[in-house]
């Protein structure tokens, strides 16, 4: 069986076209958007932490460069904060971005005191929400580009 397919010019121009504006996109356009949403993540979570001598606060940083962005909470105590300890870890905003649940069990504690602290996440909850906001920004941008 023999197919023939033919490919009109002008649809071809225009996939190229939108090829183009895709790899255009993908340089600077999109490390501005994942610097953006570091900052992002890293403003809300500002919001959203315990304050009780502003120390963890205060070491909420975002680290950006090039199509690579993280936010660090630099205080050794701010996963005990974020997942809770012993009986009352939650792993479900961690959960929810797909991240293992060892990451976080490791904050349970070996049961030497009896702890029970409530989980008071605020980086992963901002991280979920601006992570949304950033895929509804490029996806927009791509539907202006084809």
């Amino acid at each position: 069986m023999n197919v023939n397919a033919q490919i009109n010019q002008k649809d071809l121009r225009l996939l190229k076209k939108k090829i183009k504006s895709l790899k255009e996109y993908s340089g600077q356009e999109l490390s501005n958007e994942i610097g953006k949403t570091g900052f992002a993540i890293e403003r809300r979570s500002k919001r959203k932490v315990p304050v009780d001598t502003g120390g963890l606060k205060q070491s909420i940083k975002t680290f950006h460069s090039g199509k690579k962005a993280f936010v660090e909470a630099g205080k050794n105590y701010a996963p005990y904060v974020e997942f809770g300890t012993g009986s009352k870890v939650d792993l479900t905003d961690m959960k929810a971005l797909g991240i293992p649940d060892s990451y976080a069990k490791q904050f349970k504690g070996r049961g030497i005191k009896n702890i029970n602290l409530p989980a008071r996440p605020f980086l992963f909850p901002s991280a979920r929400t601006e992570f949304l906001n950033l895929l509804k920004r490029i996806t927009k941008k791509l539907k202006e580009l084809t």
